[in-house]
């Protein structure tokens, strides 16, 4: 019969979990804006200026960042 030890986890252990399950949420939070955001845009109602310009400027920002990260981590 195997006996199994439980190691503590070091604080790099717990700190990597803890990134992993924020990341886990963003996306997953992300997600759901993302579809939300899709059916607005599917109703196909015009945008004043104001939430034009807000929306247009989130997408450039997000944009960005992505380019950078994928730039950072994909090498393809």
């Amino acid at each position: 019969m195997a006996v199994e030890t439980q190691v503590p986890q070091t604080g790099r252990e717990v700190a990597n979990a803890n990134n992993t399950n924020a990341t886990a949420n963003s996306l997953r939070e992300f997600r759901r804006c993302a579809l939300a955001l899709r059916e607005v845009l599917y109703r196909d109602t015009p945008l004043n200026e104001t939430e034009f310009l807000y929306l247009d400027n989130h997408f450039k920002v997000l944009e960005m960042a992505y380019l950078r990260w994928k730039r950072k981590h994909c090498t393809a």
